[in-house]
């Protein structure tokens, strides 16, 4: 019998609208410690026993974080009546014009009402049985931010063998690699789902994630036989409509026969993806998606609610239960934030639970995921006050910060902080010794770190201001001290003092142009820099004095800082790779790692030349470029991965896969696709 757990939240599509705006006020401490709220017009308040004093001397209530036991506190929506409710007042639904391709009055497709859905689903669940090799050599794993929760990616070894997913083909092949012999053993194909990624789980499983575009209302209008053809999409049934949407899915895999990959079970739920995780055999997955401009006379139909599928229990999707859908609190989002999770072993039905409130970017520890919600804010400003910005009434930029405990696949809403700002990507997040982390930037007042105490998301510290004016372009977490690099015409890259989360201060700072968009350490006190490089624009009147203007982009470049004394962080080498563009500086998990050897390799695009793949060696203090691959007939290195397996060196492309000895880099062979 699968036994029923409620386990997972499911996330659905938002629109993170862009842009950024002028903050009205800034946090920061003084040397005593003590928080002081700053107004772009210098004025200051202060936080005192859970009020806000703001420059007027008004006392106004300071938000008050979550707690363990706040899940237990949020309402769920309940009926389809509340749902409706909620999402009026939040102008989800209107009398704006038409539902593209609805169902009518909670009627599915063909006709079957949805609470007959969730019953035969039940009844499925009920009647459910249950049914149900690494080399020696060392090998390269993905580059991913935290020890022991992984990450996932296109390219994957296991030290025998070689995963690669081809977006030309929609096709991942398992290749067999013995040094320079290679081969093809088998391949899966995943037409159909776009922006995949996938994982190797327990040597014996392969879970394949990605989004695809599916009718949600297909149902069980359907035959039973599954190999009867679907209806039209456009009319699925007599006076019914079906929809489709973007869904999330995984895909998992037996893999313990290697030239016989077999599909044992598939997950998806509605909207695009947040992102993924993995810890130990749970695959966790998060989603969002997007509800907006339903006719109110049309509101009482799926189309408003979020869709799940489980096919160890049945083929259909079905809706999430009213009272597995809950309010976010303090937001008027109108879309779902949902997340599932999933033992690749197990047989536990999946049921995730839905929020209405989206996701942006999300970070996992070992313990707990912690999920940004990017919001705006205008600020009642009195009548003829001078606290404007160009003439306009500054607004605030603000990310809520959304946490869930993790018990294998349970996963509990805990709490919520606010923090001004927004952050760039997960690795403006960490999790340390009982404290979460966060960077974020506001426009025009700088970046700042905020410290909170991770079991119930109490904002305990944070630094000044830095850089007033810049943009945070990366940052990197390190123990108890934090790495940030701003820029807007020289790359300064702050260290920051975090082992007291109360008062955490800037140590040092370091200005050279460009800018570093990827911190990597590499131990012994260093920090390897993938960014840009800059070239300073002056310009010189006729008394000889010279201006700085402005500045242009002066190509790739890698820098080794020198951090070992936080106080005077030093670039010690650095390496300028031209024009061209590599992937490494906006996603990390195309880095190959390779620490025991110094090495760390990364493809590239060369405007000139075409595509290339480098190894960057680090050794005693200095950087140089220990070899350099280059691919001259393919324009293109986009999406490409290098990795190693004991002294051969592989780099895979779309169409094939070329060996190299790790020590000379002289080609040893090549496998086409």
């Amino acid at each position: 019998m699968v036994r029923k757990r409620i386990v997972a939240l499911c996330v659905s599509l938002a629109i993170i609208i862009g842009g950024t705006a002028g903050a009205f006020l800034f946090l920061s401490s003084d040397k005593a410690g003590n928080l002081g709220l700053f107004g772009l017009n210098g004025k200051a308040g202060n936080i005192n026993n859970g009020s806000l004093e703001n420059p007027n001397g008004e006392t106004e209530a300071a938000p008050i974080a979550g707690n363990p036991a706040e899940r237990d506190r949020l309402t769920a929506v309940g009926d389809m009546e509340t749902l409706i409710s909620i999402l009026t007042k939040r102008n989800a639904i209107n009398n704006s014009g038409p539902l593209y391709g609805d169902f009518s009055n909670g009627v599915a497709a063909g006709g079957a009402p949805l609470a007959e859905l969730r019953a035969d689903f039940e009844a499925d669940v009920a009647a459910e049985a249950a049914t149900s090799g690494a080399g020696s050599a060392p090998y390269s794993e993905t580059n991913e931010q935290v020890q022991g929760v992984s990450e996932g990616d296109i390219v994957k070894t296991d030290g025998r063998f070689i995963y690669s997913m081809s977006t030309s083909d929609s096709v991942l092949r398992i290749i067999s690699a013995n040094g320079a012999e290679l081969e093809v053993v088998s391949t899966i194909s995943f037409d159909g789902i776009m922006g995949a990624e996938f994982y190797l789980i327990g040597g014996d499983r392969l879970a394949l994630v990605g989004s695809e575009y599916m009718p949600i209302g297909l149902f069980r209008a359907q035959a039973d036989d599954s190999t009867a053809a679907p209806p039209a999409p456009d009319r699925i049934a007599p006076g019914h409509y079906g929809y489709y949407a973007n869904s999330t899915t995984l895909l998992i895999y037996d893999i313990t026969d290697r030239m016989n990959p077999a599909e044992i079970r598939m997950v998806s739920m509605e909207g695009f993806s947040v992102s993924t995780r993995v810890i130990g055999d749970i695959v966790y997955l998060a989603t969002n998606k997007q509800i907006w401009a339903i006719p109110y006379d049309q509101a009482e139909n799926s189309r408003i609610l979020p869709f799940y599928r489980d096919t160890a229990v049945c083929k259909d999707f079905v809706p999430v239960c009213f009272d597995r859908i809950y309010c976010v609190p303090e937001t008027n989002d109108t879309n779902y934030m949902l997340i599932g999770a999933v033992d690749v072993y197990g047989e536990e039905q999946f049921a995730p639970e839905a929020y209405l409130g989206a996701g942006s970017n999300l970070y996992m520890s070992q313990n707990a995921m912690y999920i940004t919600k990017w919001r705006w804010e205008i600020p009642q400003v009195p009548e003829n006050s001078d606290v404007v910005v160009g003439g306009w009434p500054v607004s605030s930029e603000r990310t809520d910060v959304l946490r869930f405990a993790i018990d294998g696949t349970d996963v509990a809403y805990t709490g919520m902080a606010t923090v001004d700002g927004s952050p760039i990507n997960q690795y403006s997040m960490d999790e340390f010794n009982g404290y979460f982390r966060i960077a974020t930037t506001v426009w025009g007042a700088g970046t700042y770190v905020t410290v909170m105490s991770a079991a119930d998301m109490r904002i305990v510290g944070r630094t000044e201001p830095l850089a007033p004016g810049e943009q945070m372009r990366s940052m990197r977490f390190v123990g108890d001290t934090g790495y940030v690099v701003t820029f807007e015409n020289m790359d300064p890259l702050f260290t920051i003092d975090l082992s007291d989360p109360l008062n955490p201060v800037v140590m040092g700072e370091l200005e050279i142009p460009g800018f570093s968009q990827y911190l990597h350490p590499v131990g012994d006190g260093l920090l390897l820099g993938i960014g840009r490089d800059t070239q300073t624009i002056y310009t010189r009147d006729s008394g000889g004095n010279e201006t700085i203007v402005g500045f242009r982009d002066a190509g790739m470049k890698v820098s080794l800082f020198d951090v070992s004394d936080p106080f005077d962080p030093r670039e010690i080498g650095k390496i300028a790779l031209g024009e061209g563009w590599a992937e490494v500086s906006d996603n990390p998990r195309a880095l190959m790692c390779d620490q025991s050897r110094g090495n760390y390799g990364f493809t590239v695009n060369r405007w000139d030349s075409g595509g290339a793949a480098l190894i960057v060696h680090v050794e005693d203090g200095s950087i140089s470029i220990a070899g350099t691959l280059l691919m001259d007939r393919y324009s293109s290195m986009y999406e490409k991965r290098l990795c190693f397996i004991g002294d051969v060196l592989y780099l895979i492309y779309d169409s094939g896969v070329i060996a190299f000895d790790y020590n000379s880099y002289d080609m040893l062979g090549e496998l086409r696709f």
